[in-house]
């Protein structure tokens, strides 16, 4: 009985240790620990005869066979999520022939959201700060970089430098890291967590690693006034602990989107993987067009991204009942606020529950070495 509690109160402690630590993210890492990390592994690429890389894709449909999403890698339990938050759920993948079925699960309840008349470059929030890298640094574009990938520092490079230089235009210190994780394999995310580390190191509101997809053209592009204009896919990762939150921060980029440009984002796709964004409730993945997709209407569409993003986090609020108001006028709490507060609580809780029980440990085995032994 002793041992036992002894191995409580160790893990209780651990308990406690790792919660205050999480949120400095000031450690660090060994190459044990990374290597426990879960990463996405491509399987989408095959060769033909001639030794040429051919590209694979899974084609997704719903129990009706209605067409629901394109990816290059898509497993049993993968989740997306369209534009009116219907949740499908994959439960059958044909690795041979790239054919997937998803049912459908639910239907997320969408904000009540206010829209009132603002300057887009005022903001509710004085300091602002987002963090950007790129875990797939050779990522490209074939028109406009001339290939889909090139060994170092690719095409999707500039769309991160485009897209900080539009958010820097709503006065947001962008931090943008362009350390590099190559080569584009299974270890890719692996080499990258160190990079997310470092950047929430810095106390961002906001990280986003920013991909490009491989899929074709034709589902990223959209067309705005007789326009073909590129659409963004968020991805979150489900096998993360912060995969909720993360969600809740996806939404609120989608509706608030829906207001301002709402031929912007396609959907969200939730993938079996951490994408570290175990590291923060405010870190996503951004799949900014495909590699078939002109590289310039690519970035073109990180002005409204940039929008989106500060309007979403900075310009907009939320009250009691989960209301939203853009360019709010009240004393309600920006988004990056009450995610803010969101994520602190729960960490709070935690600590206080694993204490509490420590508490009750200690107690137990003091009273039991105090209680008097009786021979018979």
């Amino acid at each position: 009985m002793k041992k036992f509690l002894i191995v409580v109160v160790v893990f209780c402690s651990l308990i406690l240790n790792f919660n205050l630590n999480l949120k400095i993210l000031k450690q660090d890492y060994s190459d044990d620990f990374a290597l426990l990390t879960q990463s996405m592994e491509d399987n989408s690429s095959v060769k033909n005869e001639n030794g040429e890389t051919i590209i694979c894709t899974y084609l997704i449909f719903d129990e009706e066979n209605n067409f629901l999403a394109e990816r290059t890698d898509c497993e049993v339990g993968d989740r997306i999520i369209d534009k009116n938050f219907n949740v499908f759920e994959v439960y059958f993948v044909d690795n041979e022939f790239y054919l997937a079925k998803a049912k459908f699960v639910e239907t997320l309840k969408k904000n009540s959201i206010t829209k009132n008349q603002f300057n887009p470059f005022s903001s509710l929030t004085e300091d602002k700060k987002i963090g950007l890298y790129m875990t797939h640094n050779d990522e490209s574009f074939i028109i406009g970089d001339g290939t889909d990938s090139i060994y170092g520092a690719g095409g999707i490079h500039d769309i991160a430098k485009e897209l900080a230089y539009q958010l820097e235009n709503y006065n947001i210190n962008i931090i943008l890291d362009e350390t590099l994780h190559i080569p584009h394999d299974s270890s890719a995310y692996v080499r990258s967590r160190p990079t997310t580390i470092r950047l929430l190191n810095e106390e961002v509101n906001a990280l986003f690693d920013i991909h490009r997809d491989g899929v074709p053209r034709s589902q990223y592009i959209t067309s705005v006034n007789d326009i073909e204009r590129c659409q963004i896919r968020i991805v979150v990762g489900l096998s993360n602990a912060n995969r909720e939150r993360n969600l809740e921060l996806a939404r609120y980029l989608i509706q608030v989107g829906d207001e301002l440009y709402p031929w912007l984002f396609k959907d969200i796709y939730m993938a079996k993987n951490t994408y570290n964004q175990d590291l923060s409730s405010k870190c996503l993945l951004f799949e900014m067009g495909t590699y078939t997709m002109e590289k310039d209407m690519v970035l073109d569409s990180t002005a409204e991204l940039s929008n989106i993003i500060n309007t979403t986090l900075f310009n907009t609020t939320i009250d009691e009942e989960g209301n939203l108001t853009i360019n709010s006028d009240n004393a309600d709490m920006t988004i990056d606020e009450y995610m803010n507060e969101e994520s602190s609580n729960i960490s709070m809780w935690i600590i206080i529950f694993a204490g509490v029980v420590l508490i009750f440990c200690i107690g137990f085995m003091v009273v039991k070495k105090q209680k008097p032994k009786f021979k018979v």
